[in-house]
């Protein structure tokens, strides 16, 4: 809401004379402020404190801030009849009547359902008629206030004030130049209220209202028109002189003196008269003792002397820093000025200037204002360096006896380093204005109290001025108007231009206390303002408040106005006692007001929901609506309490009981079922708590046979495993021997039916042991799926096609159907081809001769991915249908299964496919009345990326072939022998901790090899250390040190680093594979081992070895320095070769100082150099001297006795004889053939 008070007129005389009319400075409310429209025709307020406003748009109800506007409907005939309203008129029950153009009806306004009521003109009471009657006949609309009366002249539609003591009269009319006059003279109605407003209704211009008890801040400003006006608006400065005059100092237009008789004079800076003021930017004006006038202005100090008009100028202020802010007047008639560049002295006594160096009192020396204390000393306030207290008891210096500065970590501090005011009150209390609020300082305590900014305190913290009045109160002026303090119940009334003050801002030190009254000046942007502070009164009278509007879930709520079913409000909220919501109602919102006119801005509020807020929250004008959301079920009480503008609270709150109901969920109904569903709850539990212990008790000791039974199980399916590693080893022993005397025993047939025999049972041994090896991995998940991209066309047909022999046996049809020609999947053949070979062997085992079996490949493109479909069918026994899930389990059989079996090959059948992503399952038809068929599905997922071309004709490409299936183990025969022959080029060490298996590789081996043995790795790995063989066969699983770690020590040591390693062992995983590699091991062997492959895998070995000997022989002979080695065997050749050739030339070179060099042994050195080059150190020795000679020979620098001892040899002649042994020539015949050949070729 904007409202513009101003004053109507100047005074004429003294600026603090007053004349007898009232002054009226109106405030101005039209379209801009939410009119509807600017044509007023009736003013009228209800009972209930709303003003009411007829204009040509309709009806409107005003609470200070907000209009409602109630407008004819045509569909509502409780609707106003017609939007333009006439008057409007109240009865002697306070009913508001409304009177429209269509003057043969009236409607009344019926305050419980905010609607209207159309009554006819005779039915309308006679003190209705009589009021109209009035108006129609232009009679005058008088009113009364103290020695006033107000009156509207009907007929010229004028408001005339009458001064009843004097009968003075004063009309009223628009003037657009004055402040505060009215905006139209044309009045159409007037209105006093009970506040003492007086409410003027106008043609054009919406509604004036005046406050009759307003109070005086009589206002002078500048007026171009008159030469009895201040000379500019922008006031910097006030002074009274010794007769009583006032001095206004302006920004930059110099100074008007205002005579006590009411003349108007100014002091203007002349730059021809180097005797006026030296500038027109005046900061601060000062009354000293004796009468004269200090001016402080932007470019220095001057000094007016009244009784003879001269002015006097002071040049001692520091050169660029003359602006004088602050002058003060000191106990010794001293004078002291801040300054941009610190503080001054004038002393009377020499008329002379004293500047004080500010680095060391002040923090910084731009200050803008001094004072001195009750006690003597100067308080001094800086641009950003706080306040600095001086002590000037010795003449001509200054020492700092405090230094208040603000501090964020502390209250007892000033609220900022900007001080633009210090003030002494009667009382003895420093109050500081700073540029951040009012702080008050208490010498007695040492303690700072601030004024804070809020809606109670102060509205603005750039302090410009403060002054005590005679009745102790505080007067402050900052950028938002002046506050009023109460220093004993530290409260605060504002006054704003909304008052009749110049503007809201006032200007740092613009402010005077009169020696002469008890008048007040205050100079700010526009002007100054003057008052008596005896003559501010103030509005005892408080505020009455109303709830203005509902809102739930931001949806305004009207009278009887339905929302989510039912009715909220069946009369105003205003008149409504009780709210009642529910658990929907998430969100609420309540606007309230103060139906008080004077200065509705500055009314503040206070309000709190009682069972929720915890105290008062304040507010101001601007937030008068209290949101609460989510409000719990139950009941509460909403207080509203409202202060007028002058502080006045009124002492009991407007309430609101609310009610929120909660979900039917939380009803009171909904606790009596939850009660006695608890209470059946207990009884059932009480019931059944006995039952519950015992199947408690049942169930926990299942869960303990359960557990013991896992555990057995475990611990016969670890036994098993434990035992299948063992039998592995010994029967490897049976086998080996069996297929070394089937080779043998070719020519005997009843032998070697015999031992095929053998070989058959020990091979279905075999079989089983893996199996369930197999079936504890994917127990253990172990197991992997090692997919490679095949045909499983000819995987399947393959497969299939082994078993013929067998079907032709028995006699048993056997038939692959598939109608494709090619399918390409990813697949473990290996796995797969278990699967298929273990539903085959239970086919054939369970089809009588002469029977039928079907093995069919099929793809299933229904089904997302597609699926390719492995049958296998048989026309036996069958399945019967109790038995069909039980028979996947492991060592589960069908009841029919008389034939011996364990009864995990469909188990680990089933592992196998699911590891595929897979399913398999039978159908049977056994006991249907239908020819026995039994059928296995198997379906496997078909990867995406081989669908493209699954069904292209077998023309071109080539099929995937199956892998290659394990070649059957070779018996061995021999006997076992730790003899060292001689004649044996290779040694080998054999480690093993099983003596039946240990002694038969040594037996087997010992027939072309010296064989060591070990029965545990660390035996093994001091044998080796100890004979440096030539190759090492390890088992995996051995006491004290297993194969890997001996494997892992050995390809560490550097002396048998390069001994081939070969690893044995029963565990199949890939990973124990994977781990031993690269552990270092050469080979990697999995018990049952074929005999063959491990003698050619040995024999292979022995040769590479031979084949790296000749490598580093040959690299020795041809480049005895010049070679690049890597490996560590390379790196230790490559030293023993570097140290050689460094003494080559040392005739004393022995073995002991090769040894010594490179760290071992004599015996260590001699292995390792015969193990890599197959040569002893000496002869390395001398095959390296040599080779360097023919080198030196060929080059032909030197004689041949010089080259024998530049190769280390003392004696020439022995060599010579050692040369042409080498070589087959001698030194002199070598050298001559290279001079014949290099003539040649010159």
């Amino acid at each position: 809401m904007r409202y513009r008070y101003l004053t109507l007129f100047l005074l004429l005389y003294a600026p603090w004379s007053i004349g007898q009319s009232l002054n009226l400075r109106f405030g101005h409310i039209t379209s801009e402020d939410g009119l509807p429209q600017n044509t007023i025709h009736g003013i009228a307020k209800d009972k209930y404190g709303f003003m009411w406003f007829g204009t040509w748009s309709g009806l409107c109800r005003y609470d200070g801030y907000r209009f409602k506007i109630y407008r004819y409907d045509p569909e509502n005939p409780k609707s106003v009849n017609n939007n333009r309203i006439h008057n409007i008129l109240k009865d002697n029950n306070q009913d508001i009547w409304v009177m429209t153009f269509d003057e043969q009806i009236l409607c009344k306004y019926n305050y419980e359902t905010d609607d209207f009521e159309r009554v006819p003109l005779e039915r309308v009471p006679d003190d209705i008629q009589k009021s109209i009657f009035r108006k129609n006949h232009h009679q005058h609309t008088t009113f009364k206030f103290k020695d006033y009366e107000w009156r509207l002249e009907r007929r010229s539609n004028t408001l005339v004030e009458t001064y009843l003591p004097s009968r003075e009269i004063k009309r009223y009319s628009a003037n657009p130049g004055i402040r505060g006059s009215l905006n139209d003279s044309y009045v159409s109605d007037v209105y006093l209220d009970d506040q003492d407003i007086l409410w003027v209704g106008t043609y054009s211009n919406g509604i004036n209202k005046a406050n009759l008890n307003a109070n005086p801040f009589h206002y002078h400003h500048f007026d171009p028109t008159s030469n009895r006006s201040i000379i500019d608006d922008n006031v910097r400065t006030l002074c009274e002189d010794n007769e009583g005059n006032l001095w206004v100092g302006t920004r930059d237009k110099g100074i008007t003196i205002i005579g006590k008789n009411g003349t108007y004079r100014h002091l203007r800076h002349d730059p021809a008269d180097p005797h006026s003021l030296r500038s027109d930017q005046i900061r601060r004006i000062y009354c000293d003792s004796r009468g004269w006038l200090w001016i402080g202005t932007k470019s220095g100090l001057d000094c007016y002397l009244p009784k003879t008009g001269e002015i006097r100028h002071y040049d001692q202020l520091t050169p660029g820093h003359t602006a004088v802010f602050g002058i003060i007047e000191d106990r010794q008639q001293c004078l002291w000025f801040a300054t941009w560049s610190g503080i001054y002295q004038y002393s009377p006594a020499t008329d002379s200037v004293i500047h004080f160096n500010p680095s060391e009192t002040l923090f910084t020396e731009h200050t803008w204002t001094i004072m001195e204390d009750s006690h003597g000393k100067l308080w001094v306030g800086t641009e950003g360096g706080g306040i600095s207290v001086l002590n000037k008891d010795t003449p001509g210096e200054v020492t700092l006896v405090e230094h208040y500065i603000h501090k964020r970590d502390s209250a007892n501090s000033i609220s900022d380093n900007r001080i633009y005011v210090l003030y002494e009150d009667s009382e003895g209390y420093i109050w500081i204005g700073t540029g951040n609020g009012l702080d008050c300082y208490d010498p007695r305590q040492n303690t700072f109290r601030r004024f804070s900014i809020s809606p109670n305190g102060l509205p603005n913290g750039m302090i410009a001025g403060i002054l005590e009045d005679n009745n102790g109160f505080l007067w402050v002026s900052h950028k938002a108007g002046i506050s009023r303090i109460d220093k004993k119940s530290l409260s605060i009334r504002n006054y704003s231009q909304q008052d009749g003050l110049q503007s809201n801002e006032f200007l740092e030190g613009a402010a005077l206390k009169s020696r002469f009254t008890n008048n007040l000046y205050f100079g700010g942007a526009k002007g100054y303002n003057v008052f008596n502070p005896d003559s501010i009164t103030c509005d005892q009278r408080p505020p009455q408040i109303v709830f203005t509007e509902l809102q739930i879930l931001n949806k305004q709520i009207g009278v009887n106005r339905e929302i989510n079913g039912r009715v909220l409000l069946e009369k105003p909220l205003y008149l409504t006692e009780e709210l009642a919501l529910t658990h929907r109602d998430k969100s609420i919102a309540i606007e309230f007001a103060a139906l008080h006119y004077t200065n509705p801005v500055g009314n503040r509020y206070a309000y709190m929901l009682e069972g929720f807020d915890e105290d008062w929250i304040y507010t101001d004008a601007s937030h008068r609506v209290a949101t609460y959301s989510n409000l719990a079920a139950g009941n509460y009480v909403f207080k509203v309490k409202a202060s007028n503008s002058d502080g006045i609270w009124n002492p009991v709150p407007k309430t609101l009981k609310i009610s929120v109901a909660p979900a039917f969920w939380l009803s009171k109904w909904a606790y009596v079922v939850y009660v006695l569903f608890i209470v059946s709850l207990l009884y059932a539990y009480y019931y059944y708590v006995v039952r519950y212990a015992k199947l408690k008790n049942r169930l926990a000791y299942e869960a303990i046979l359960h557990e013991k039974e896992r555990e057995l199980h475990e611990s016969k399916v670890q036994f098993f495993t434990n035992i299948s590693h063992e039998i592995k080893t010994p029967l490897t022993l049976i086998l080996t021997p069996i297929e070394q005397l089937t080779t043998f025993c070719k020519d005997n047939l009843a032998i070697q039916k015999q031992l095929q025999t053998m070989k058959e049972n020990g091979d279905r041994l075999l079989k089983l042991i893996n199996q369930l090896l197999d079936m504890r991995r994917f127990e253990t998940g172990n197991e992997h799926l090692l997919a490679e991209k095949r045909d499983m066309v000819s995987f399947v047909e393959d497969t299939v096609e082994a078993f013929r022999p067998m079907a032709e046996q028995k006699h048993i049809q056997l038939e692959t159907v598939t109608p494709l020609a090619v399918l390409v999947n990813d697949f473990d053949a290996d796995k797969l081809e278990k699967v298929i070979n273990n539903l085959l062997s239970n086919a054939f085992k369970f089809t009588p001769e002469g029977g039928e079996i079907r093995v069919s490949l099929t793809l299933d493109r229904s089904s997302s991915p597609e699926v390719a479909v492995i049958t296998v069918s048989d026309n036996g026994i069958g399945i019967r249908e109790d038995e069909m899930e039980r028979i996947f389990q492991p060592f589960q059989r069908g009841s029919v299964n008389k034939s011996d079996g364990t009864g995990i090959g469909l188990a680990y059948s089933k592992s196998l496919v699911e590891l595929h992503g897979g399913t398999i399952s039978v159908s049977s038809n056994r006991g249907k009345g239908k020819p026995n068929r039994t059928t296995f599905f198997v379906r496997i997922p078909v990867t995406e990326d081989n669908t493209t071309e699954q069904f292209r004709l077998n023309d071109s490409g080539e099929t995937p072939q199956l892998r290659g299936k394990p070649d059957l183990p070779l018996a061995h025969q021999g006997q076992h022998t730790r003899v060292v022959d001689p004649s044996k080029p290779y040694t080998l060490l054999v480690v093993e901790d099983n003596d039946a298996m240990r002694r038969y590789l040594s037996d087997t081996l010992s027939h072309e090899y010296n064989v060591l043995e070990a029965a545990n790795g660390a035996e093994g790995l001091d044998l080796a250390l100890a004979h440096a063989p030539d190759l090492i066969v390890s088992d995996y699983m051995m006491p004290e040190m297993d194969g890997f770690e001996l494997c892992r020590r050995v390809k560490e040591h550097m002396l048998i680093s390069h001994v081939p390693f070969i690893l044995l062992t029963a565990r199949t995983p890939i990973q124990y594979e994977i781990e031993g590699l690269e552990t270092g091991a050469d080979d990697y062997i999995v018990k049952p081992f074929n005999l063959t492959l491990l003698l050619l895998k040995i024999k292979n070995m022995l040769l590479n070895k031979t084949r790296l000997q000749e490598k580093f022989k040959t690299k020795i002979t041809l480049e005895p320095s010049g070679f690049n080695l890597e490996s560590p065997d390379e790196k230790l050749l490559k030293k023993v070769l570097s140290f050689i050739d460094e003494r080559l030339s040392d005739s004393d070179l022995n073995v002991d100082d090769i040894c010594e060099h490179i760290g071992l042994s004599r015996a260590q050195l001699y292995r390792k150099m015969k193990a890599l080059t197959g040569l002893s150190i000496v002869d390395i020795v001398k095959e390296i001297r040599l080779k360097r000679a023919k080198q030196l020979l060929t080059d032909r620098k030197f004689n041949v006795n010089e080259i024998s001892f530049l190769v280390g040899f003392n004696d020439p002649d022995y060599f010579r004889k050692c040369f042409k042994s080498h070589f087959g020539y001698s030194p002199s015949e070598y050298s001559k053939h290279m001079l014949a050949k290099h003539e040649r070729h010159t």
